[in-house]
């Protein structure tokens, strides 16, 4: 876990809410929003936050956004199934990551930090599926194979997304990081 005061903590956990808040409402993203950051919000939080009280903080947000935006858009109501539990171990292996990367600085490796990052995310794209097929109700008459090959068209774009913000976020912990071993 980076060495951050509480006042930093603070205004990390408030900013992670404020982007996941401003992007959770398009999976890939559109004309006219950005693709949903909330896998790298919680890999990024386990990265600068390390504790259970900001993952439960976070996921608690996530659901007051997506409870809000179940309102208005029904596609985001959709997705409340018993498989909505599944976001539970999905964003807990990429908190999880983040510590794992906050451990002896790894996040300032880029070649350590990103190939785990794009593992993290692969991880979480199996997760999330697999809930979703074994708990959702909507496919209880395709088999585990023909899901498979029907959501791997997604990987790409679920990657992309979260790397969208990852790659920035990373490549600008790893300076202020450094900056910070220069100066201290």
């Amino acid at each position: 876990m980076l060495k951050l005061s509480t006042a930093q903590r603070l205004g990390v956990l408030l900013a992670l809410i404020a982007i996941m808040a401003s992007t959770r409402m398009s999976h890939f993203g559109t004309a006219s929003l950005l693709p949903d950051a909330s896998l790298a919000v919680f890999l990024l939080g386990g990265l600068m936050l390390g504790r259970t009280c900001g993952f439960t903080v976070l996921m608690l947000a996530a659901f007051g956004i997506d409870v809000y935006s179940a309102q208005t858009a029904t596609e985001v109501g959709w997705c409340f199934t018993p498989a909505y539990v599944g976001l539970i171990p999905t964003y807990g292996a990429l908190w999880l990551t983040g510590i794992a990367l906050a451990q002896r600085q790894r996040f300032t490796k880029p070649l350590i930090a990103f190939p785990v990052s794009l593992l993290a995310v692969g991880l979480a794209f199996v997760i999330a599926n697999a809930f979703w097929f074994s708990m959702s109700g909507q496919f209880t008459s395709m088999g585990a194979m023909e899901f498979s090959l029907r959501v791997a068209r997604y990987f790409p774009p679920y990657l992309g997304s979260a790397m969208l913000y990852l790659a920035p976020a990373l490549v600008a912990a790893a300076f202020w990081q450094k900056s910070r071993t220069v100066t201290g």
